[in-house]
């Protein structure tokens, strides 16, 4: 039986939809990456401004009030940065891969010699605990 007209329109428009479908897959995916990048470099950005307000401090004893809030302020973010990780929001490897190094150097500069001895602080940051304990693993 030979394909008529109607058949060869069928089979175009099925290309059509299988394409615009394909494209459609494509886009999403660039637009999640997209989005994992905005969410980490807004979380760096904010990091950044942290880090240049504790270098402003004078590390006289008597801005450790200042210091604590400022190292809590910090950890507060990671923990946030940690939770989006931990939740499956980022996803990115090779994004996860690259904040590793910084994240154990936060949680072992900041939150181990500076936060855990204070017990306010002791039970705080659960999803960045949980998150260090994953990348110690790998």
């Amino acid at each position: 039986m030979p394909l008529t007209s109607s058949d060869y329109i069928q089979i175009i428009v099925a290309i059509i939809y299988a394409v615009a479908l394909f494209y459609t897959v494509i886009t999403f995916k660039r637009s999640k990456e997209l989005d994992q990048i905005r969410i980490t470099e807004t979380i760096f950005n904010d990091l950044r401004q942290l880090d240049r307000e504790l270098s402003t401090l004078p590390s006289s004893s008597q801005d450790d009030q200042g210091r604590k809030e400022l190292y809590s302020r910090i950890l507060n973010t990671v923990d946030w940065l940690s939770f989006l990780i931990n939740t499956k929001v980022i996803t990115d490897r090779r994004m996860i891969a690259y904040m590793k190094p910084t994240l154990i150097q936060y949680y072992q500069d900041t939150f181990v010699q500076n936060m855990l001895a204070d017990e306010r602080y002791s039970n705080s940051y659960h999803h960045f605990k949980k998150l260090y304990q994953r990348m110690k693993l790998d």
